[in-house]
């Protein structure tokens, strides 16, 4: 309610005086403070991957929650579960995560709250939507899709600006159910195996930093002019 006030007078300036101007520019310049260093102090909590690797791995969330500010990688993989505990949003420092191999359905909101996440495994679940809050995970720098019957990647995916790997196969994804991910020129990794594409997308040609692509068995009919290209 504040800062929309702000915003509306600054917005009619000729109601303003020069020291009220001064006043409100004052203000939003405190904000803009305050946002960029909350984002500097979430980037100082990141590990790297190498850091990853050495971490304490969790395997339930009862136990992560004794000590939830120590805990980075939590291992629930092969738990026959068909939802995700609900107090796992309260591991907030969590970046590497392995749900693979269970039977999920459904990922609920609160659970894209995570978001220091740079490694999600969803490997082998029954996903039926994959939700557009997926955007907030802006750390991401790999997920693995794999076999997990999503009909469909959503349009905010393209906001995974540091997404690396992304594993998409054995899913039965149509060519136009993915055109999000051509947004990604970052990727690295790229697996679209045992998929039902037809043709793919010209933008692949931009993804410059691209090391592994793999389209094999797919009904593939043409490929981009350009897509000799790629490195």
């Amino acid at each position: 309610m504040y800062k929309k006030q702000i915003i509306k007078q600054l917005r009619n300036p000729e109601h303003l005086n020069l020291r009220q101007k001064f006043y409100y520019m004052y203000k939003i310049n405190i904000v803009i403070f305050i946002l960029l260093f909350s984002i500097a102090i979430k980037a100082q909590d990141l590990l790297s991957n190498e850091q990853l690797d050495t971490c304490q791995v969790y395997s339930s969330v009862e136990e992560a929650l004794l000590t939830p500010d120590n805990v980075f990688v939590l291992d629930l993989s092969a738990n026959s579960l068909i939802e995700l505990p609900k107090n796992i949003i309260k591991l907030t420092k969590l970046q590497r995560l392995n749900l693979s191999n269970n039977s999920i359905t459904k990922l609920p909101e609160e659970f894209f709250e995570l978001k220091l996440l740079q490694e999600l495994n969803l490997e082998e679940n029954r996903l039926t939507k994959l939700s557009s809050a997926v955007s907030n995970f802006v750390h991401l720098k790999k997920i693995n899709l794999t076999r997990t019957k999503i009909p469909s990647i959503p349009e905010s995916f393209s906001e995974l600006i540091n997404l690396e790997e992304l594993n998409l196969s054995w899913n039965d994804l149509k060519a136009d159910s993915i055109l999000a991910i051509f947004q990604l020129n970052q990727l690295e990794d790229l697996n679209l195996m045992r998929n039902q594409l037809d043709t793919l997308n010209d933008k692949i040609c931009n993804f410059k930093n691209l090391l592994y692509l793999n389209l094999n068995f797919n009904p593939l009919q043409k490929l981009p002019e350009q897509f000799g290209n790629l490195n």
